[in-house]
Protein backbone atom coordinates (compact mmCIF):
# COMPACT_ATOMS: atom_id res chain seq x y z
CA UNK A 1 0.00 0.00 0.00
CA UNK A 2 1.40 3.41 -0.91
CA UNK A 3 1.59 6.08 1.70
CA UNK A 4 -0.48 9.21 1.40
CA UNK A 5 2.64 11.32 0.81
CA UNK A 6 3.75 9.07 -2.06
CA UNK A 7 0.31 9.24 -3.64
CA UNK A 8 0.44 13.03 -3.65
CA UNK A 9 4.06 13.38 -4.77
CA UNK A 10 2.84 14.62 -8.14
CA UNK A 11 0.96 17.40 -6.33
CA UNK A 12 4.15 18.46 -4.55
CA UNK A 13 5.92 18.55 -7.91
CA UNK A 14 3.14 20.77 -9.25
CA UNK A 15 3.50 23.07 -6.23
CA UNK A 16 7.25 23.38 -6.84
CA UNK A 17 6.73 24.10 -10.52
CA UNK A 18 3.65 26.34 -10.55
CA UNK A 19 3.35 28.12 -7.20
CA UNK A 20 5.31 31.24 -8.21
CA UNK A 21 3.71 31.68 -11.67
CA UNK A 22 0.24 31.12 -10.17
CA UNK A 23 0.94 33.66 -7.42
CA UNK A 24 2.10 36.28 -9.95
CA UNK A 25 -0.98 35.61 -12.09
CA UNK A 26 -3.44 35.77 -9.18
CA UNK A 27 -1.77 38.90 -7.81
CA UNK A 28 -2.18 40.67 -11.14
CA UNK A 29 -5.87 39.76 -11.20
CA UNK A 30 -6.55 40.63 -7.58
CA UNK A 31 -4.02 43.35 -6.82
CA UNK A 32 -3.51 41.86 -3.35
CA UNK A 33 -0.80 39.47 -2.21
CA UNK A 34 -2.89 37.81 0.51
CA UNK A 35 -5.89 37.20 -1.73
CA UNK A 36 -3.56 35.86 -4.41
CA UNK A 37 -2.02 33.43 -1.91
CA UNK A 38 -5.52 32.29 -0.95
CA UNK A 39 -6.46 31.66 -4.60
CA UNK A 40 -3.24 29.70 -5.19
CA UNK A 41 -3.73 27.65 -2.04
CA UNK A 42 -7.29 26.89 -3.13
CA UNK A 43 -6.04 25.66 -6.52
CA UNK A 44 -3.54 23.27 -4.94
CA UNK A 45 -6.09 22.01 -2.42
CA UNK A 46 -8.46 21.23 -5.29
CA UNK A 47 -5.60 19.46 -7.07
CA UNK A 48 -5.15 17.21 -4.01
CA UNK A 49 -8.72 16.02 -4.52
CA UNK A 50 -8.26 15.24 -8.20
CA UNK A 51 -7.13 12.02 -9.82
CA UNK A 52 -3.60 12.22 -11.19
CA UNK A 53 -4.62 10.44 -14.38
CA UNK A 54 -7.48 12.90 -14.95
CA UNK A 55 -5.44 16.13 -14.81
CA UNK A 56 -1.80 15.14 -15.25
CA UNK A 57 -1.75 15.78 -19.01
CA UNK A 58 -3.01 19.35 -18.56
CA UNK A 59 -2.12 20.25 -14.97
CA UNK A 60 -0.87 23.80 -15.73
CA UNK A 61 -4.01 25.00 -17.53
CA UNK A 62 -6.13 23.21 -14.93
CA UNK A 63 -4.37 24.95 -12.03
CA UNK A 64 -4.52 28.36 -13.70
CA UNK A 65 -8.23 27.89 -14.44
CA UNK A 66 -9.06 26.94 -10.84
CA UNK A 67 -6.91 29.81 -9.53
CA UNK A 68 -8.56 32.25 -11.97
CA UNK A 69 -12.04 31.15 -10.94
CA UNK A 70 -11.20 31.59 -7.26
CA UNK A 71 -9.72 35.05 -7.94
CA UNK A 72 -12.84 36.08 -9.88
CA UNK A 73 -14.97 34.79 -7.00
CA UNK A 74 -13.01 37.05 -4.65
CA UNK A 75 -13.64 40.02 -6.94
CA UNK A 76 -17.35 39.25 -7.21
CA UNK A 77 -17.74 38.87 -3.47
CA UNK A 78 -15.89 42.12 -2.86
CA UNK A 79 -17.95 43.88 -5.52
CA UNK A 80 -14.96 45.52 -7.06
CA UNK A 81 -13.21 45.60 -10.39
CA UNK A 82 -9.82 44.11 -11.19
CA UNK A 83 -6.96 46.18 -9.91
CA UNK A 84 -3.24 46.25 -10.56
CA UNK A 85 -2.51 49.37 -8.54
CA UNK A 86 0.61 48.07 -6.85
CA UNK A 87 3.56 48.53 -9.20
CA UNK A 88 6.12 48.08 -6.44
CA UNK A 89 6.73 44.36 -7.00
CA UNK A 90 6.44 42.49 -10.26
CA UNK A 91 7.14 39.10 -8.71
CA UNK A 92 10.66 38.83 -10.07
CA UNK A 93 13.60 37.95 -7.88
CA UNK A 94 16.70 40.04 -8.33
CA UNK A 95 20.08 38.49 -7.80
CA UNK A 96 22.38 39.95 -5.17
CA UNK A 97 24.89 42.40 -6.62
CA UNK A 98 28.21 40.94 -7.70
CA UNK A 99 31.37 42.44 -9.13
CA UNK A 100 30.51 41.03 -12.57
CA UNK A 101 26.83 42.06 -12.59
CA UNK A 102 25.27 44.72 -14.78
CA UNK A 103 25.99 48.29 -13.95
CA UNK A 104 23.42 50.06 -11.75
CA UNK A 105 22.32 52.44 -14.51
CA UNK A 106 21.36 49.53 -16.78
CA UNK A 107 19.47 47.89 -13.95
CA UNK A 108 17.61 51.11 -13.14
CA UNK A 109 16.78 51.61 -16.81
CA UNK A 110 15.42 48.07 -17.11
CA UNK A 111 13.27 48.54 -13.99
CA UNK A 112 11.92 51.83 -15.35
CA UNK A 113 11.08 50.16 -18.66
CA UNK A 114 9.34 47.28 -16.85
CA UNK A 115 7.30 49.75 -14.79
CA UNK A 116 6.27 51.63 -17.96
CA UNK A 117 5.20 48.40 -19.65
CA UNK A 118 3.17 47.37 -16.59
CA UNK A 119 1.38 50.74 -16.71
CA UNK A 120 0.66 50.27 -20.42
CA UNK A 121 -0.63 46.74 -19.80
CA UNK A 122 -2.86 48.04 -17.01
CA UNK A 123 -4.53 50.37 -19.52
CA UNK A 124 -5.56 47.48 -21.80
CA UNK A 125 -9.04 45.99 -21.49
CA UNK A 126 -9.09 43.21 -18.86
CA UNK A 127 -9.54 40.36 -21.37
CA UNK A 128 -6.57 41.52 -23.49
CA UNK A 129 -4.45 42.08 -20.38
CA UNK A 130 -5.22 38.59 -19.06
CA UNK A 131 -4.52 36.97 -22.42
CA UNK A 132 -1.15 38.70 -22.79
CA UNK A 133 -0.33 37.92 -19.17
CA UNK A 134 -0.88 34.20 -19.72
CA UNK A 135 0.94 34.31 -23.06
CA UNK A 136 3.94 35.86 -21.28
CA UNK A 137 3.80 32.99 -18.76
CA UNK A 138 4.43 30.66 -21.72
CA UNK A 139 0.95 29.26 -22.35
CA UNK A 140 -0.19 28.43 -25.87
CA UNK A 141 -3.36 29.96 -27.30
CA UNK A 142 -5.13 26.64 -26.77
CA UNK A 143 -4.09 26.55 -23.10
CA UNK A 144 -5.11 30.19 -22.59
CA UNK A 145 -8.51 29.36 -24.07
CA UNK A 146 -8.84 26.45 -21.65
CA UNK A 147 -7.82 28.63 -18.68
CA UNK A 148 -10.00 31.61 -19.53
CA UNK A 149 -13.03 29.76 -20.89
CA UNK A 150 -12.80 31.51 -24.26
CA UNK A 151 -12.43 30.03 -27.72
CA UNK A 152 -8.93 29.73 -29.17
CA UNK A 153 -9.91 32.11 -31.97
CA UNK A 154 -11.06 34.71 -29.45
CA UNK A 155 -7.80 34.34 -27.53
CA UNK A 156 -5.83 34.92 -30.72
CA UNK A 157 -7.86 38.05 -31.47
CA UNK A 158 -7.41 39.36 -27.92
CA UNK A 159 -3.65 38.76 -28.04
CA UNK A 160 -3.35 40.40 -31.44
CA UNK A 161 -5.36 43.47 -30.43
CA UNK A 162 -3.57 43.83 -27.12
CA UNK A 163 -0.11 43.54 -28.63
CA UNK A 164 -1.09 45.85 -31.48
CA UNK A 165 -2.28 48.44 -28.96
CA UNK A 166 0.99 48.14 -27.05
CA UNK A 167 3.11 48.39 -30.19
CA UNK A 168 1.24 51.45 -31.40
CA UNK A 169 1.74 53.34 -28.14
CA UNK A 170 4.26 56.19 -28.58
CA UNK A 171 6.38 55.04 -25.61
CA UNK A 172 6.78 51.58 -27.12
CA UNK A 173 7.35 52.85 -30.66
CA UNK A 174 10.29 54.95 -29.51
CA UNK A 175 11.84 51.86 -27.88
CA UNK A 176 11.55 49.64 -30.97
CA UNK A 177 14.20 50.44 -33.57
CA UNK A 178 12.80 50.99 -37.07
CA UNK A 179 9.19 51.02 -35.92
CA UNK A 180 6.63 53.28 -37.47
CA UNK A 181 2.90 53.89 -37.14
CA UNK A 182 2.29 51.71 -40.20
CA UNK A 183 4.01 48.61 -38.82
CA UNK A 184 1.57 45.73 -38.44
CA UNK A 185 1.55 44.02 -35.05
CA UNK A 186 1.65 40.25 -34.93
CA UNK A 187 1.74 38.24 -31.68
Amino acid sequence: MTSRSEAHGWVLEAVDRFEQPLTRYARRILGDVDLAADAVQHAFLKLCGESQTRVESHVAPWLFRVCRNRALDHLRRAGREQSLDDDSDDGTVTAPPTDRGPDPSSTAEARELAARLRRLLRDLPAAQRETIDLWCEGFSYREIAEISGRTEGNVRVLAHRGLAALRSHPLVRELIPGSSATTKAQP
